[in-house]
């Protein structure tokens, strides 16, 4: 005869106890409400995704596919009532209450300083603690395809400069947790820069940069030093006065009290009343008062991934600068030394641009965690 087991499920429910009718009416009509308003959220205003940094998922065109339903729900769920205030409550609750970020692509250190990880949330293993190692054939590739850009740009009398922007984790680690640990004896960036200089072809430079607690970029003060770094090597590389003087970086003034910063990773977290910082050079004033500088904005909105400035200074050189995020602060400094400059959202050079744009230098700004990127979007 066979024995029961105690802990086995009844393969029939018992009935719910009637005991509690008007309580269990009030909660079913309270879901029902919560439904309702989730779905009646969704035709209002969209949301802006504060927290994701990216877009709304599209509402999809009817459609009898498979892929239909997904991605009604993709975007119903962009778009649902009360979905910021459920996210807000929830970061808030993860970093103030457990102090674990909620965004999985930003780590929170010791002192209330936060750190980007990379895109792809493995930045600090890869280019700090070493624990996803690259291998020595990716640094000589690297330095292959920049060597073959210097070596294209000279055929044409371009100068090439290559300046890397250190992660903020390798000039600030002593505010990394303490589980992060000292980095990799040799890092990606010091192993690349080693390999650079060994092959004398092209001049890389790596200097410490200042950044923002709160955010993945360098402040203003540490643009001016990275600024002042790259135009010494512009100077140098192009010919005897072709570049007379580096024009001086005019900081802002600081307002005590006034002029405070809640960067993109405080936003991220969903935190950023609590992670707030003294701005002690406003990127934002230097951009409304451009009085003060010679260059302007002179391309079309239609040219996507190009912003391109002209100063009407005499005998000025140009420029065609590749460049990522932590180039903005850098470009009204920079510009102020060209008389035209085209900074390009791209990792691949273009040999027709340029060819067509005919620059006596290319500048080529990358950030630590893209220093594999030449390799992998080798030149045209």
């Amino acid at each position: 005869m066979p024995i029961a087991d105690p802990l086995a499920l009844s393969p029939v429910p018992p009935p719910a106890p009637a005991t509690h009718r008007v309580r269990d009416a009030l909660v079913a009509i309270g879901f029902c409400i919560a439904l309702a308003l989730g779905g009646l959220g969704a035709l209002r205003k969209p949301p802006e995704l504060e927290f994701e940094y990216r877009a709304l998922t599209p509402w999809p065109a009817p459609a009898l596919t498979r892929a239909f339903p997904g991605e009604v729900e993709r975007a119903f769920a962009d778009r649902f009532g009360g979905r910021d205030l459920l996210l807000r409550l929830h970061h808030r609750t993860m970093t103030g209450a457990f102090g674990v970020s909620p965004a999985p692509n930003v780590l929170i250190g010791r002192d209330d300083w936060l750190y980007f990880l990379g895109e792809d949330a493995k930045s600090l293993e890869r280019n700090y603690r070493g624990t996803l190692p690259i291998a020595d054939a990716e640094i000589a590739a690297v330095v292959t395809e920049l060597k073959l850009r210097q070596q294209f740009l000279a055929s044409l009398g371009i100068a090439y400069i290559v300046a890397i922007v250190p992660e903020k984790f390798t000039i600030y680690p002593e505010h990394l947790p303490a589980w992060a640990g000292p980095p990799t004896p040799a890092t990606p960036l010091a192993r690349l820069l080693a390999a650079l200089q060994a092959d004398g072809t092209v001049h890389a430079k790596a200097r410490e940069r200042v950044y923002y607690a709160t955010d993945s970029h360098w402040n203003m003060l540490g643009a001016a030093v990275g600024y002042g770094v790259i135009m010494r090597e512009v100077q140098r590389a192009l010919p005897e006065g072709k570049l007379a003087a580096i024009a001086h970086p005019v900081m802002p003034p600081y307002v005590a009290g006034v002029d405070v910063y809640a960067g993109d990773l405080a936003r991220q977290v969903g935190f950023a009343t609590h992670y707030r910082e003294p701005d002690y050079a406003p990127f934002a004033k230097v951009l409304g008062d451009p009085g003060g500088r010679c260059a302007r904005r002179i391309d079309s909105s239609a040219d996507a991934g190009f912003e391109i400035y002209g100063c009407a200074r005499a005998g000025l050189p140009r420029a065609v600068v590749y460049r990522d995020s932590m180039a903005i602060p850098l470009i009204p400094l920079l510009s102020e030394n060209f008389s035209r400059a085209v900074y390009v959202s791209d990792r691949r050079l273009d040999p027709a641009l340029i060819r067509r744009e005919r620059p006596d230098v290319v500048i080529d700004e990358m950030v630590e965690r893209s220093l594999l990127a030449p390799a992998a979007l080798p030149m045209r």
